[in-house]
């Protein structure tokens, strides 16, 4: 009888841990756009594909270039690192990203702070 009840709570424990993991991610796999007073077509815009952990990171979607490669989300960040630099957003909520450093890139540049965020539409 001692067996049966520690065999029980022990299956209960396994099943307790397995539905505390989550497969959920904190943000969006889609595009994000700057807020601001840009012009149409050239508002900086963060794509993320959270089934590969990739990024791209442009000035507008008639540029074209932009910054791409992988990611990692960390303590409610997410650093974005290409080639030539690395970006880190910190994540507000699931539709609104902040930029809080924008790497040392030589073709454009992004004030810090600036907010992006979530939509499916093109800008």
């Amino acid at each position: 009888m001692k067996r049966i009840i520690c065999f029980l709570i022990c299956l209960l424990m396994l099943f307790s841990f397995v539905g505390c993991d989550s497969d959920t991610t904190p943000v969006h796999s889609d595009n994000y756009y700057a807020v601001g007073d840009y012009e149409e077509m050239l508002t900086p815009y963060l794509s993320l594909d959270t089934d590969n952990n990739e990024f791209r990171f442009g000035a507008g979607s008639v540029v074209s270039y932009q910054e791409y490669g992988s990611y990692k989300i960390a303590d409610g960040r997410i650093i974005a690192t290409s080639q030539s630099t690395t970006f880190e957003f910190e994540i507000k909520d699931k539709n609104t990203l902040i930029l809080i450093d924008n790497g040392d890139n030589d073709f454009f540049k992004i004030p810090i702070n600036t907010q992006f965020v979530y939509s499916k539409d093109l800008k």
